[in-house]
């Protein structure tokens, strides 16, 4: 009948496929073959699991850094005076802050009571109504404007600045504030023996989300059961500038703003006393050392007045009874330092975490 033929038919045309095997025998293709084989092979386990550990799970460390430095200075006394040199310790000159710490190499101190006084600065010079020093760059001496050194009383008054090694009478718009004003100009009289400083640097340096045998958190420190070490975690300030091609020389004056990078890379399978930095630390200096705009690293703080406060100078009036302070302005480096790095660790789901990658990249490629 015509439903038996279908029937036959359709079961005649149902079958099923093997994979066929082909051998080739050429010597140059198999070894064309084996050696492919054997280069793939050689990458996945040599370079992917052995050279790059692709068994071990990655986690970018954490760390915090404490900064201590420790050291003494001076400056020789000037030609032909007989008194001592001055001396500074490190309590004098370094300011430091969460991750940083300023060290001064160059002071310019000056001692201020309130009251009025001739402004210090360029924008402040005026003519005097005499009229004696004409082709001077002026400005309009505004009674109550606000300028660098305090508020103007409108008046211009003469005023003494050196040109050199000469002291010469100029117009200045006169004004209420702190007096005498800072001068204009940057005195450079660099201190001796800062670049001998010690700077301590104690880190801890912790890999979240990796945990020992016993639960506990991998934390690494250079300060458990050891002292401060030379090249450990002790450097002499001339070793730190060193270690980003820079010269104390060429910065004792105008000061440098400097980055340090602490770069751990630790094998957590391996014993943690094997978890060390990578030295030379990474200097790096981040100002821009031959720019007349922002040249260079400076910072001001105030001090106590020596003896009976600030003398009066040529147009200085002080207040009754007014306050005094000393102000300082430093230059040195400033070092800012962070801690970067990866903690690496035997995982059994790694190798599987990176062929499922590698198959998601495939799939996004084909799509």
């Amino acid at each position: 009948s015509a439903t038996m033929g279908a029937a036959v038919s359709a079961l005649n045309n149902v079958g099923y496929s093997t994979q066929k095997n082909v051998v080739i025998k050429s010597w140059s293709l198999s070894l064309l073959y084996y050696s492919i084989l054997a280069v793939v092979f050689a990458y996945v386990v040599g370079f992917t699991l052995v050279a790059k550990k692709g068994y071990q799970a990655t986690v970018p460390a954490v760390g915090s850094i404490a900064l201590k430095v420790k050291g003494i200075a001076s400056r020789p006394s000037p030609p032909g005076s007989n008194a001592p040199p001055e001396l500074w310790d490190a309590s004098d000159l370094t300011v430091y802050d969460a991750t940083s710490v300023f060290v001064a190499t160059n002071i310019m101190r000056t001692e201020q009571a309130r009251g009025v006084c001739p402004g210090t600065h360029e924008d402040e010079a005026c003519a005097l109504p005499s009229g004696r020093h004409e082709g001077e760059a002026s400005t309009e001496c505004r009674e109550g404007a606000v300028s660098r050194s305090g508020a103007q009383t409108g008046r211009c008054v003469p005023a003494l600045f050196s040109l050199g090694d000469e002291e010469m009478t100029r117009g200045a718009c006169e004004v209420r504030g702190w007096c005498p004003g800072e001068p204009d100009a940057d005195a450079l009289a660099p201190l001796e023996n800062v670049g001998n400083f010690t700077v301590f640097l104690r880190t801890d340096v912790r890999f979240p989300g990796m945990r020992d045998k016993f639960g506990r958190t991998f934390d690494v420190t250079n300060a458990n059961g050891t002292e401060p070490t030379l090249g450990w975690n002790l450097f002499t300030l001339d070793e730190i500038l060193t270690m980003g091609g820079v010269s104390y020389e060429d910065v004792k004056a105008t000061g440098a703003d400097l980055q340090m990078n602490i770069y751990y890379d630790c094998d957590l399978d391996n014993a943690l006393e094997a978890c060390v930095p990578r030295m030379p630390f990474e200097v790096m200096r981040i100002d821009t050392a031959d720019s007349s705009l922002s040249h260079g690293y400076n910072a001001r703080w105030l001090s106590a007045v020596k003896g009976d406060g600030p003398k009066a100078s040529k147009g200085t009036k002080f207040d009754e009874n007014a306050d005094t302070r000393a102000l300082v302005k430093a230059s040195g480096p400033r070092i800012r330092v962070s801690i970067t790095g990866v903690g690496r660790r035997f995982d059994l789901e790694q190798p599987k975490n990176r062929s499922w990658r590698r198959d998601a990249k495939r799939r996004a490629f084909d799509l």
